[in-house]
């Protein structure tokens, strides 16, 4: 029966009342059936009226039988109920949703796990029975009221070890039995709780306790979706709060047979950060609360006591991969926007950047991808971290430095100092699959960014496409050398001429130009001109890999030239009409560097003076460059403020270098 929103209340009392009239005049009717029934009998009269007598005496049986059942059921759920009216002799009603028939369904199902199946067998024949009726547990999901009943009416010894229980039988579907359980208890904490009795459940699952049974809690808790609520209050309790006042204890709680069972950590911290993976309200306030108020640890280092809890357990891994998890969860980085963060998640954000951070490249490995994922995210965050044209001794924080100057399309919500931005990135750029897909992040922020700097600038020059440029370059030479205390030079100049060969060789696909490729190979261009600022011998080696692997050189500065020329075209700066031999006729835009060699190749069919044809074009570009003075200005201007080594040089002096 589908739930009511009117009341619907039961007096145990009262019923039981109705119990005792019905039995008693079932026995008065069954007795004077019998006494009429032999007095006739003796006259040799039969009437059918005295059988449906004693029918009904039957049926009264029944249902006295029923509503003893009921009362007791209504006992058990309503325990915990506050008095609703009542005073004199009368008996307090208790208010339960108009649900009997699934509360029967739930005492069953407990009874026979709790009272039978989970008590009275083991090895294969439990996990048989376990696995038989799991399908009957996951439907009361369905019914929230009912499955509430059901945890409430399962004996505690059973519910808190419930996890161990399956595994110790070594079922093969353990995992998919146990989640079951997790998605009716799941259904009954987001209800509305209105089974009394499962209010105590409810408390005592948050409820610190040994090791086994927090840690069989956390296993139950860990696929239920609880509300984020329950999940900061059970992690803390359970796991957190115990760890963050004495961090020095061994939490691991089970052994083998529980962690193979489920793929679940044996550790309880890695255990109480698994739950709140995935809620970033329920990070967030465990994070605040964790410890209780007596801890006065800032936010930071109840980071910092994690990872160097991970650090130097056995199971670090587990733990070090839970906090990544966690701390994606805090910061929203799937959930929301970069460049649009919520306050709440921005400031968890800058609190795990610069607690991750502290580490370096010495971050636990398996914590290392979370870190990439919030670099995506908070790309906008740390791009103006490169920043040394403002506020060059800002310290990290939330409020927007002195003398910050704020740049069209550029939105942090916080604002990172030049070394805190470089400790992050050590935290991933050495693997390099994290390496590349924030490059490739980076790419095309930078190609937006320009872009919309072009456009405004076209229509009141206020330099933003030379500011942003400056700040490109900044962050460019900041994340170089970030790749090479990682990397060492040879290793952080041979990625970079990797990748700019890569990009290069894949910008056109059937003869057209990919647009993403294009953001990545101007990103990759201003990367490897910042390199050929830096250093001559780093330079020299970034040519040479380049020339070994495309038997030409990279060309690096005509190519970052043209790279702006043609974003500032596209941003309609003002210019004189392009000769039609530079735009392209596939996109109808000014012809990129990599075009032209391409044209130049096809033209020339394989005679191998193709170079010469492309300085005849590129001499038609030049030209038409020089006959724009302002836009020419421009593009010399924003080309080197991209390849200054003022931030390198900074930031080095910053480390003590």
């Amino acid at each position: 029966m589908a739930p009511t929103a009117e009341f619907c209340g039961i007096d145990p009392a009262g019923m039981g009342q109705l119990a005792t009239s019905l039995s008693g005049a079932a026995d008065r009717l069954t007795a004077f059936s019998k006494e009429f029934e032999g007095k006739l009998r003796r006259h040799g009269i039969s009437t059918p009226a005295l059988r449906e007598i004693a029918d009904i005496a039957d049926w009264g049986g029944t249902q006295v039988s029923m509503l003893h059942g009921r009362i007791d059921l209504i006992n058990d759920l309503g325990k915990g109920a506050p008095e609703l009216g009542g005073g004199g002799d009368r008996s307090p009603l208790v208010r339960l949703p108009d649900e009997l028939e699934g509360f029967e369904t739930a005492r069953g199902l407990a009874n026979m796990y709790g009272n039978d199946i989970l008590v009275n067998h083991g090895g294969e024949l439990q996990a048989a029975l376990i696995h038989e009726h799991a399908d009957e547990i996951a439907k009361l999901a369905e019914n929230p009221q009912a499955a509430a009943a059901f945890f409430a009416l399962l004996p505690a010894k059973v519910r808190d070890s419930l996890a161990s229980r399956i595994a110790r039988t070594g079922s093969k579907t353990a995992k998919k039995d146990l989640a079951a359980f997790s998605t009716a208890l799941g259904a009954a904490l987001r209800a509305p709780a209105l089974v009394p009795a499962f209010a105590k459940v409810r408390s005592d699952l948050v409820k610190p306790t040994d090791k086994t049974t927090a840690w069989n809690r956390l296993a139950l808790l860990k696929g239920a979706n609880a509300p984020s609520g329950v999940r900061s209050a059970a992690a803390r309790g359970l796991a957190l709060d115990g760890f963050t006042e004495d961090p020095h204890q061994d939490r691991r709680a089970v052994g083998h047979t529980e962690t193979k069972a489920y793929g679940y950590s044996s550790d309880l911290v890695a255990m109480g950060l698994g739950v709140l993976a995935g809620d970033g309200a329920a990070v967030r306030d465990a994070f605040t609360k964790m410890g209780g108020t007596d801890v006065k640890l800032s936010q930071v280092d109840k980071m910092k006591q994690l990872l160097d809890y991970a650090k130097t357990i056995d199971t670090g891994d587990e733990v070090a991969d839970a906090f990544g998890r966690v701390v994606e969860a805090g910061t929203e980085a799937t959930t929301e926007k970069a460049g649009q963060h919520s306050p709440a998640a921005a400031a968890f954000a800058l609190d795990a950047i610069r607690a991750a951070g502290s580490f370096g490249d010495d971050l636990p490995t398996t914590a290392k991808n979370s870190m990439g994922v919030i670099a995506k995210s908070y790309v906008h965050e740390l791009v103006s971290g490169g920043r040394f044209d403002k506020a060059v001794d800002r310290a990290s924080g939330l409020k927007v430095p002195e003398h910050w100057k704020p740049l069209p399309g550029v939105t942090p919500a916080f604002y990172l100092s030049p070394g805190d931005t470089s400790q992050f990135m050590k935290t991933f750029v050495g693997e390099k699959k994290l390496a590349d897909e924030f490059n490739s992040t980076v790419a095309r922020f930078r190609h937006d960014t320009l872009l919309t700097a072009a456009r405004l600038d076209a229509r009141s020059d206020n330099n933003y496409f030379r500011d942003i440029s400056m700040m490109f370059g900044d962050f460019g030479s900041v994340a170089f050398r970030t790749m090479v205390d990682v990397l060492g030079e040879e290793d952080a100049v041979a990625d970079l001429a990797r990748d700019f060969t890569k990009n290069t060789a894949g910008f056109f696909l059937g003869g057209i130009p990919v647009v993403d490729q294009f953001a990545e190979l101007g990103w990759d261009l201003a990367q490897a001109y910042i390199v050929s600022s830096l250093s001559d011998d780093w330079a020299d080696s970034f040519e040479t890999q380049v020339e070994a692997a495309t038997e030409k050189r990279s060309d690096l500065a005509k190519r970052l030239k043209y790279d702006i020329a043609h974003l500032l075209h596209n941003g309609g700066y003002p210019a004189s009409e392009p000769p039609k031999e530079l735009i392209s006729t596939t996109t109808g835009a000014l012809k990129t560097y990599g075009e032209f060699v391409a044209e130049a190749k096809r033209e020339v069919a394989g005679d191998g003076k193709w170079e010469q044809k492309l300085q005849e074009k590129l001499a038609v570009y030049e030209a038409w460059m020089d006959g724009n003075e302002k836009l020419d200005d421009k593009i010399e201007n924003s080309s080197r403020v991209q390849t200054s080594d003022l931030a390198e040089n900074l930031l080095k002096a910053r480390d003590g270098d």
